[in-house]
């Protein structure tokens, strides 16, 4: 599983358009994913790795952050 935040231009979750969840793949432009508050298809505009340098708190973790657009 890999921790995510996606972000939106609309609401996702609870009127916010930004989320953190685990996905069991990473996804990629063009590919669809369902998440939010009502299990909406949202396609997947862009992924991105963010690695930290070693003096990071996360350090050892490599974060994915993935936007989105609704279908």
């Amino acid at each position: 599983m890999f921790n995510t935040q996606i972000n939106a231009d609309v609401p996702i979750n609870e009127g916010s358009g930004q989320i953190v969840t685990e996905l069991p793949f990473v996804p990629h432009k063009g590919d669809f994913i369902m998440v939010g508050d009502e299990q909406t298809q949202w396609e997947v505009v862009s992924s991105t790795f963010i690695v930290h340098d070693k003096f990071h708190p996360k350090k050892d973790f490599v974060d994915l952050v993935v936007k989105v657009k609704q279908v």
